[in-house]
């Protein structure tokens, strides 16, 4: 089953996904992690999500493994109010026509993605709510602890149980590093800290989710412990964090 959508090749040459290339590591590089994988995840859309890009990375060699990537239909928006949101968030990118072609509602978005995590043995209906020996990796608790819940809300589905535990990479990396609160903030931030350049255009996400795993394998090359650092109570859906000193 392929899980992109982009198999135009007008698409393709607008919207590169050859994301392979953009993630080399050194494949010598061993790194002690309690896990298997992680799933980079930045989500695009203030209102209601938009973009649903996931990049997994091999925890022990740092490697690119594969990546999920959607553009997502809103459920409530006017036509008129999504043609003029597009137009305005991707237009200035040149894929507002890939989105228009390719988004789907994020219902389907969830099947498709569920599909992939089972293809990669990460998931199954019978684990509950933890992802089998992967965690997601997101740069601050907003995608996770906010969007996703608001966005279920709005498709009108409970709260997949994946979703229940995270790692906020901010806060893994203000306190690995010692940085101050501004160098460790955003994406932005912890790349220039680290004199990693930037790929990409910044606020499209599947662009924004390859430079915040190029920190991450960063991290892990410097010898970075990924710890689980949020954690959603399936019964009060309060979240709990790990770290004291957050960012």
């Amino acid at each position: 089953m392929a899980f992109s959508k982009m198999d135009d090749p007008v698409h393709l040459e607008k919207f590169n996904h050859d994301i392979s290339k953009d993630l080399q590591v050194n494949a010598a590089a061993k790194c002690s992690q309690d896990l298997d994988f992680f799933l980079v995840l930045d989500l695009e859309g203030k209102i209601e999500i938009l973009e649903f890009p996931v990049i997994m990375i091999d925890a022990k060699t740092m490697a690119f493994v594969d990546f999920f990537h959607r553009f997502v239909r809103p459920a409530e928006m006017s036509e008129q109010h999504i043609n003029k949101y597009i137009e305005g968030k991707y237009g200035k990118f040149g894929v507002d026509r890939v989105w228009h072609d390719t988004a789907i509602p994020f219902t389907e978005v969830l099947q498709q993605f569920e599909a992939w995590l089972i293809q990669h043995r990460l998931f199954g209906k019978e684990q509950g709510s933890r992802l089998n020996r992967a965690a997601f990796v997101t740069c601050g608790n907003w995608d996770l602890k906010t969007k996703i819940p608001s966005q279920c809300n709005v498709s009108k589905i409970k709260l997949p149980p994946y979703f229940m535990e995270w790692i906020n990479l901010k806060d893994v990396f203000y306190n690995f590093y010692k940085t101050k609160k501004s160098e460790a903030s955003g994406m932005r931030s912890m790349m220039n800290n680290r004199k990693i350049p930037m790929f990409g255009s910044h606020h499209l996400g599947i662009d924004d989710t390859k430079n915040i795993a190029r920190v991450l394998q960063h991290m892990l090359a410097d010898g970075a412990q990924m710890l689980i650092t949020a954690r959603r109570n399936p019964d009060s859906q309060n979240v709990e964090f790990s770290f004291e000193n957050r960012i």
